[in-house]
């Protein structure tokens, strides 16, 4: 009986009237009864600020608002959140609804779905790339093919007794034409649904992160306003600075890595020796992969600048905002150790 209920809070048209944009994930989790202590393994299926939607490993039953407590971990970022029970199918599947949510997590929540948004963007652009490059691809063979044609037709022509040939040979030109034709509409209009698509979703998201939720609010005292920033660091925010350890540089285009060493870093870029002759030109897209400071950094960027065949520039690009603040931090203490050489020194 527990269970029909449960089925019941589970209508198709509510769940279209969800405000906040879910992101799918695929995650294990670990679900707690808090009333009384018992755990379950599971796995997260998708994920907003205002819940998320679980498949149980075992078979569940669970009546509606009971309290529950959800574990799991996002781009290696362990979280919990208690909540209610929204729905339930009655046997793997459930919704959960967060409550008790401070302001803290849930902008901390909101981060890590803004970088989760992100590498769906960037999937779905770089999909949208591959189509235009396969559009290209299209038009390239069917350029050939008109020459191909045309030569052919040109040689048929000057045989006065192959017209039926002739005749046959635009007939299958214009059959082909139409397919191909038929072929790039397609492309273009999936092409512009995937970025209708994207526009979309990051513009709900992007207005539901703005709008508080109204689920249970806890009071929070209002927030310091940090000072601001002086000194040094913002007169030399693209002082390159030395360093020396060790660095992979990943091609993403050809999946091809080339180990090395990078020798200066600042905020727009690094310079980086590899240990053999660079195999690409520049204007490559790559990631540059090292340890400072006891720290793992891997920051995308482009190939800038190649010199005597094994120093490469790379020059970061469409960093997220956790990446910038790491960096950030990690130049601040080599200028703080730069400044404490200088100062032995003297």
């Amino acid at each position: 009986m527990e269970a029909e209920q449960s089925k019941e809070v589970m209508p198709d048209a509510q769940s279209n009237l969800r405000s906040v944009p879910r992101f799918d994930v695929n995650e294990s989790a670990v679900l707690t009864l808090v009333s009384h202590g018992s755990r379950c393994q599971c796995r997260i299926l998708d994920l907003s600020l205002g819940g998320c939607r679980l498949h149980t490993d075992d078979k569940m039953v669970m009546g509606v608002s009971t309290r529950v407590e959800v574990n799991f971990k996002v781009n290696g970022i362990v979280l919990r959140f208690p909540g209610v029970v929204q729905w339930s199918d009655g046997r793997h599947q459930v919704g959960i609804r967060f409550a008790e949510m401070s302001s803290r997590r849930r902008d901390e929540l909101a981060e890590i779905l803004c970088e989760v948004n992100e590498e769906k963007v960037a999937r779905e652009a770089k999909e949208s790339a591959a189509e235009v490059a396969a559009a290209e691809q299209v038009t390239a063979e069917k350029v050939a093919q008109d020459l191909l044609w045309e030569q052919q037709a040109q040689r048929v022509r000057e045989d006065q007794e192959s017209r039926e040939k002739l005749s046959a040979l635009e007939e299958i030109r214009s059959k082909a034409d139409e397919e191909i034709h038929r072929k790039l509409g397609e492309q273009e209009e999936h092409r512009k649904k995937k970025e209708r698509e994207a526009l979309l979703l990051s513009a709900r998201f992007r207005s539901a992160v703005a709008t508080p939720l109204p689920v249970n609010p806890v009071p929070v005292s209002t927030p310091v306003a940090p000072i601001a920033k002086t000194g040094p660091w913002e007169r030399r925010t693209q002082t390159r600075h030395e360093v020396d350890t060790a660095a992979v540089i990943q091609l993403i285009n050809i999946n091809s890595k080339q180990t090395g060493r990078i020798l200066d870093l600042s905020m727009g870029g690094c310079r980086i020796k590899t240990d053999a002759r660079f195999p690409v030109g520049i204007y490559r897209r790559a990631e540059a992969e090292f340890y400072l400071e006891g720290l793992p950094f891997r920051l995308g960027g482009v190939i800038q600048d190649i010199q005597n065949g094994n120093m490469v520039g790379i020059r970061f690009l469409d960093l997220s905002a956790r990446k910038k603040e790491q960096l950030e931090q990690l130049i601040r203490e080599i200028e703080t150790s730069e400044e404490s050489l200088e100062k032995d020194s003297e």
